[in-house]
């Protein structure tokens, strides 16, 4: 069964999913083709191609994926729930894209730490409440 994701609900995956990725590609060799689809996306490219070319999107028609022979798909049922089922430890309030371009929020990581945005070379998400 395909899931439909709107454009929308895709840049919040490939922000989610964007860490995981870089590490995998690192350790199968094919981090300038993820790296080349990171730009697009980042320079205002469709982020839901981007998710169905790395097989982030359960369902949906795999060909012409760009993972590693033998790497595994992406993580299925990622979205909708962008900050888990846990509370922060430590800090308060949610945070959302440095950028507003996309619709994620999260929270301070389990040291305390305010997330960041995988899209942006990990610039600082911002707190909701902030003005930029």
């Amino acid at each position: 069964m395909a899931v439909d994701l709107d454009e929308g609900q895709a840049l919040v995956l490939w922000c989610l999913m964007l860490p995981g990725l870089r590490r995998a590609a690192a350790a199968g060799r094919w981090s300038e083709r993820l790296e080349r689809t990171a730009a697009l996306v980042r320079d205002g490219g469709s982020a839901l191609d981007a998710c169905r070319r790395f097989d982030l999107v359960p369902g949906a028609d795999t060909d012409g994926a760009v993972r590693g022979i033998g790497d595994p798909p992406g993580v299925a049922g990622a979205y909708p729930d962008p900050r888990g089922p846990r509370p922060p430890s430590t800090g308060r309030g949610e945070y959302r894209c440095p950028r507003g371009v996309c619709g994620r929020h999260d929270r301070r990581d389990d040291e305390g730490r305010p997330p960041v945005c995988a899209l942006f070379d990990d610039e600082p998400m911002l707190p909701t409440g902030s003005p930029r």
